[in-house]
């Protein structure tokens, strides 16, 4: 009986591995509705041998984009977003993060670092990091997402640092901004010295 159970365990959780698509995240918990986490974690290696997903870390699981080049690495972006959901947080992307969101940096990144309402932790994924950092409620009370992702990357270069590209990179991305209605509020929540140089590209909105 019980051999019967683990059997429909493992259907279940294949059969959720299969029609996900690729770079979809799993932990242990998405599936803990289905029997015991041990039996999960077991169903779960098994689908790791048959090259179904990949371990990401510990409790982290990916079903694997495949090229013609071979297995893609999903953004560390997805990944992070996954793990809040699961947690039942709120995150912001910080420093450099933002910076390359915003298209003010080329490189791609190793590390990526996000502001939480959650607790301060690293992840290791494979050869890069997931850096989250705990931070105070009222950095989270934007609105919108555009305006609070420049203000950590303004933070980040430092005034003395935004040149007329900054300005220009800054501006591309708030005209094609989907949160526009909320700019107007999000920026009196900025420090005065970044409100006095994003307000004049939101004048019109």
């Amino acid at each position: 009986m019980l051999m019967n159970k683990d059997s429909t365990i493992k259907s279940k959780i294949f059969k959720r591995l299969k029609d996900s698509p690729e770079n979809s995240v799993f932990f242990l918990s998405d599936f803990s509705e289905l029997g015991s986490i041990e039996t999960i974690r077991k169903v779960l290696f098994q689908a790791r041998l048959q090259g179904l997903i990949t371990n990401l870390c510990h409790g982290i699981y990916l079903k694997p984009l495949v090229s013609r080049f071979g297995e893609v690495p999903p953004p560390l972006e997805t990944i992070a977003e996954a793990i809040a959901e699961r947690d039942h947080v709120e995150i912001m992307p910080t420093g450099s993060t933002a910076a390359n969101i915003l298209g003010l940096s080329t490189q791609v990144p190793m590390i990526v670092s996000y502001l939480t309402t959650g607790s301060s932790r690293k992840i290791p994924i494979k050869n890069r990091i997931i850096i989250f950092k705990h931070a105070a409620p009222r950095n989270f009370a934007y609105k919108g997402k555009t305006i609070p992702l420049i203000v950590q990357a303004l933070k980040e270069l430092g005034k003395a640092n935004i040149d007329e590209s900054t300005l220009s990179t800054l501006s591309a991305y708030i005209d094609k901004a989907k949160d526009c209605d909320t700019f107007a509020t999000d920026i009196l929540l900025a420090p005065q010295w970044i409100q006095a140089i994003v307000k004049p590209m939101i004048k019109s909105y």
